[in-house]
């Protein structure tokens, strides 16, 4: 029943996706009787904090299916919950429902007939190459330099991303300095992230990196590639535009409350 929500959302590639992420914990698929749902995912292993990835219902549903999920990840050991990316025009629901914005996010387009290919230049002694195991430590290292706590990501998230779509590193002469993770939904391109070393960075390899992907992504067919930043991240939006990608009109925002959970989560 869920199904048909969850493939429109393009949260998995595939139904037997689906059915395996829900066979390995089926509490992160609620169902209640009226036909509302609400898939729940960890947000980072290293945080307390649980991802509603999809909420189906109506608007004045939103804080009491807030307040059972919240009970469920309190069960689970989680202390926040955090809302799907909703429209600021939405997210007034939320805040009936004891949620405060956590996050604006700029989110950004690109179709396919739009896109005008250019050989990726990295900065001398760079190369772009696609991620091996080996790499994956170097990874960690650099998500921990570029982002905060809520943004990066952890060990087993990127050893899934490994498996399962698309990671190019840019290697200098003493290792990984920066890397892309990109990811195909059906005909859809994602660019989930664009990370370069501070040490590392105003020498044209973020630029070389995201060319390289999303010439990959228009390669393979998609129809048009997307992608989200935080909305005072000024430099990464600068450079987005600057390769064709487009802001589209609106925000969208996190929003987060407590779930009322005082211990500490078990990672066992």
């Amino acid at each position: 029943m869920v199904w048909p929500a969850v493939n429109a959302a393009h949260l998995f590639d595939s139904h037997a996706r689906f059915q395996r992420f829900r066979s390995e914990a089926p509490w992160r698929v609620q169902v209640t009787g009226r036909g509302e749902a609400v898939v729940l995912e960890e947000w980072r292993s290293h945080l307390d904090v649980l991802a509603m990835r999809g909420l189906w219902c109506s608007g004045d549903r939103v804080p009491p299916l807030v307040e059972q999920v919240a009970r469920v990840a309190a069960g689970q050991g989680y202390g926040r919950l955090l809302s799907p990316l909703v429209a600021v025009g939405v997210a007034p629901v939320y805040e009936r429902a004891g949620l405060s914005v956590h996050g604006s996010i700029i989110a950004l387009r690109l179709d396919r007939s739009a896109w005008k290919p250019e050989e990726p230049h990295p900065a001398p002694g760079v190369r772009l190459r696609q991620v091996l195991a080996d790499d994956l430590p170097a990874l960690v290292r650099i998500d921990a330099e570029c982002f905060d706590e809520f943004w990066r990501y952890d060990p087993d998230r990127l050893a899934r991303y490994l498996m399962e779509d698309r990671l190019v590193v840019a290697e200098g002469p003493e290792g990984p300095i920066g890397y892309t993770l990109a990811t195909i939904v059906r005909d859809s391109g994602t660019l989930g992230r664009l990370a370069v070393k501070p040490s590392a960075r105003n020498l044209g390899t973020g630029e070389a990196l995201l060319r390289e992907a999303l010439s990959f992504l228009v390669r393979t067919g998609v129809g048009m590639v997307s992608l989200c930043t935080q909305e005072e991240n000024l430099a990464s939006r600068m450079l987005y535009r600057k390769v064709g990608l487009t802001e589209l009109t609106g925000r969208v925002v996190f929003l987060m409350r407590q779930t009322g959970f005082a211990g500490k989560r078990s990672r066992e």
